[in-house]
This record gives structure tokens, C-alpha cells and sequence, in this order.
């Protein structure tokens, strides 16, 4: 079903025009000129300077209903909520809106316990702040994981760590894993009009997930990665054109444990080289597998301090996370799509994920993405401030009122 078009013109001067050529009336101006003016009937005038109008001033049956106060509140309400990742849907607003009225004992024209349709479209024209969009899943340990306490928790251990030693951007490093596989994510492609469903060929339904470990420092160094297979028995020949230095290595199911932590350790000791007196400072999840006593005991022995992130808040205070894996994704699942165009009839194998990751990753791998996502994290340069009141709203998800509780004045 289509968007309801109006077929009249009628109201079409607005409601800050029709209140003008009021005052002006009052003033002493002829109906007959403020009509050739404000193209607004002396019919209408005359209506709304002698009282027969419910509501004088107003456009009729599709006005705001609210006023202007009680409308900021609504808006307000909604942004709050979407901020807390808890986002109105028309249908929940439109219900809102109903409820609200009720509670402030407007007279509305409302039906069925919700506003209508067309009330929510003019009420987005009349607010351009809000606007509809598809929201990304968030799952609640994120939303209230991420809380200032915490978050500050982490920022004050970080400090104390810099303030020890004069540690300079090159010396600050961020490591996290991600997952990557045959079968890819297409992207989109040019189809005919109206046509319901859109097929591009992938390898298969479901294939194996391949971890590939990174670490980046706060200067734009990248440590090369490590690509962990799903599979018994490793071979060479799964790194052919994986990026320069990469080190590989196999798992029953493709991830990380508490071993192949402890051969990525080295990897990264014997690449960055850190020592007693020029130590470094590695961020990093609190994974099991990075908590074990001899990955402690390595790291300190060679002059590597790990800090670990809060739970739950990898997804803002994690460098690699914010401005490198999404572009890496991309480029990756870009690359696959190449393939498949020049392969026809084949399938993506373990074999082929090394070339086309490090065809990805060397797209990806730039200093600016690394700077930048130390910076939009507040880590380098030390910013404890970067995360506005307004992001942490998400950990307080019982605290937000309904508009017309005695938190909200509407005069």
C-alpha cells in the first residue's frame, strides 16, 4: 500500500503564516488584503477572529495537537531512547503519542489507542531531527556493559601504566581477533526493479570460519598477523599470498587458545622487540586464553604490559575494532567476490583465504585508520573524556521515564 497523498490544497499556507495573517487582522489590516498577501481565504479568517474553531490558530483535523513544548518532549524521548538502544518504531510512537495525550488531557482526534499515520508523517516533517533508519543489533550485555564506572576503571589503570615510563605512540599497541571465511558476504548488484528476491553465488551455505589475529600500534605499525585454520595438520601452503610475515598456525575448530596465544605472543615479541627498559603496552580483550599464567608470565618477563579492556566494551574502546576490521570486511568480502566472477563453477577453499585476505588487508592496513582509531577511542592520545554522558545512556536502559512523569514539565 502506497504513502497517503493529500488531494487538496487546503492548509497548504501553514500554520506560522495563518497566525500572522491573524495578528495582522487584529492590527487592523482588511481580511481582503491579508488574503492577497498570505493566500489564506477571508472565509478561513473570519472562522478563526471570531471563535468558531475548537482550537483557534490551528489547521484543523492533521494539526500537531500537541503544541510545541509537548512535542520536544516526545521528540526528546524518542532520541533518548534511541541513544539507550532502545529505538520507537512508528507503531510504538504512534501508541506513544496516544498515551501521551491522554495523560495531559489534550483533545485529539486520535483512534484506535494511536495516533494515525498521517499525524506521524507531518510530525516528522515538522521535526527533521528524527528520521527512520534500520537499526544494527546490539546485544543488552553490550548496552549495559559499557558504563561509565567501568570505562573510567580502565582509563585510570591505563594512566597510571603511561605515567610510569615515557612511553611514545609506537609503544602502545591494541591486538584483537577476527574471523574470516569461504563462504562471504556479497555485496550488492544492480537487479530489475520490483523483483523480490536477489541471488549471488558464494561457495556454499556455510563454511569454515578462519581467525586471523592483528595488532596495530597507537603510530600506525602494524605487527603481521596471524591466521589460525580450522583443520589437523598445518602446511605452508595455506599462507601462499597471505600478507609479508605472516605466521600461521592450525586449531580443531579455527580459534584461539591459550596455546596459539602464547605462539602469537612470541610472534609479537619478536617483532616488536621490547625489553625491561623499553617496555610496551599491549590493550587486548580479557579472553581466557590471554590470562593464563604462562602468557603473564611471558609478557612480563620480556617487558610486554597487558591491559585488559572492560567486558563488553570492546566495541567502543577497541582501536582495531572502530576503524580497521570493518574496512578489512569489506575489502575482504570485495575480493572474494572477484574470485568467484573469475573462477566460475569453483569454490573458495582454505587454500585461496590467505591471498585474498592479504589482497584485503594490505587495501586496509594504512597509518590513518590506525591513528584514528587510537584517537576516536581516546587511548592515544590519552583522552578519558572522549565518550560523551550521552553514549553511556545504553548501561541505564531501567532510568528513563515516560514523557509526562513528573521528570517532564510541559507548560
Amino acid at each position: 500500500m502506497g504513502r497517503y497523498s493529500r488531494k487538496s490544497t487546503r492548509g497548504n499556507y501553514g500554520m506560522e503564516k495563518l497566525h500572522e495573517a491573524i495578528k495582522k487582522v487584529q492590527d487592523g489590516m482588511s481580511k481582503r488584503k491579508a488574503e492577497s498577501i498570505y493566500g489564506i481565504p477571508r472565509k478561513t479568517l473570519t472562522r478563526h477572529l471570531e471563535g468558531r474553531v475548537k482550537k483557534p490558530g490551528s489547521l484543523g483535523r492533521f494539526d500537531n495537537v500537541f503544541g510545541k513544548e509537548a512535542e520536544q518532549v516526545l521528540v526528546d524521548h524518542a532520541l533518548k531512547l534511541q541513544q539507550m538502544f532502545f529505538g520507537l518504531s512508528t507503531k510504538e510512537f504512534r501508541k506513544l503519542a496516544y498515551e501521551f495525550a491522554e495523560k495531559l488531557g489534550i483533545v485529539h482526534r486520535f483512534n484506535n489507542d494511536s495516533a494515525g499515520k498521517t499525524w506521524m508523517r507531518l510530525f516528522l516533517s515538522r521535526h527533521p531531527e528524527l528520521v527512520i533508519r534500520s537499526p544494527e543489533p546490539t546485544s543488552l550485555g553490550r548496552a549495559v556493559g559499557f558504563n561509565k564506572p567501568s570505562v573510567q576503571k580502565f582509563f585510570d589503570l591505563y594512566r597510571d601504566e603511561l605515567s610510569k615510563d615515557n612511553y611514545s605512540s609506537d609503544r602502545v599497541f591494541n591486538m584483537d581477533e577476527s574471523g574470516v571465511t569461504v563462504v562471504h558476504r556479497p555485496g550488492k548488484v544492480l537487479s530489475r526493479k520490483g523483483q523480490k528476491q536477489i541471488g549471488k553465488l558464494t561457495s556454499g551455505e556455510k563454511g569454515q570460519t578462519t581467525t586471523v589475529i592483528c595488532a596495530v600500534s597507537a603510530s600506525g605499525i602494524y605487527v603481521p598477523p596471524m591466521m589460525i585454520f580450522k583443520r589437523q595438520r598445518f602446511t605452508n601452503l595455506l599462507l601462499q599470498g597471505s600478507p609479508p610475515g605472516t605466521v600461521g598456525a592450525c586449531s580443531p575448530n579455527g580459534w584461539v587458545d591459550s596455546e596459539l596465544f602464547l605462539t602469537w605472543l612470541n610472534h609479537f615479541i619478536s617483532v616488536v622487540k621490547p625489553t625491561q627498559s623499553r617496555k610496551v603496552i599491549l590493550i587486548l580483550d580479557g579472553h581466557s586464553s590471554h590470562k593464563t599464567l604462562a602468557a603473564v608470565e611471558l609478557a612480563r618477563n620480556s617487558g610486554v604490559v597487558m591491559i585488559s579492556l572492560p567486558p563488553h566494551t570492546t566495541h567502543r574502546v577497541q582501536p582495531l575494532d572502530r576503524t580497521v576490521f570493518g574496512p578489512l570486511k569489506a575489502h575482504y568480502n570485495s575480493e572474494c567476490d572477484k574470485w568467484m566472477v573469475s573462477h566460475v563453477g569453483q569454490r573458495i577453499s582454505q587454500y585461496d583465504i590467505a591471498s585474498l585476505f592479504g589482497k584485503a588487508y594490505l587495501k586496509t592496513a594504512t597509518m590513518d585508520k590506525a591513528i584514528s582509531g587510537f584517537e576516536c577511542t581516546g587511548l592515544w592520545p590519552y583522552n578519558p573524556d572522549v565518550f560523551g554522558e550521552d553514549e553511556f545512556l545504553p548501561s541505564m536502559i531501567t532510568d528513563e521515564p515516560q514523557p509526562g512523569s513528573s521528570n517532564d514539565k510541559v507548560s
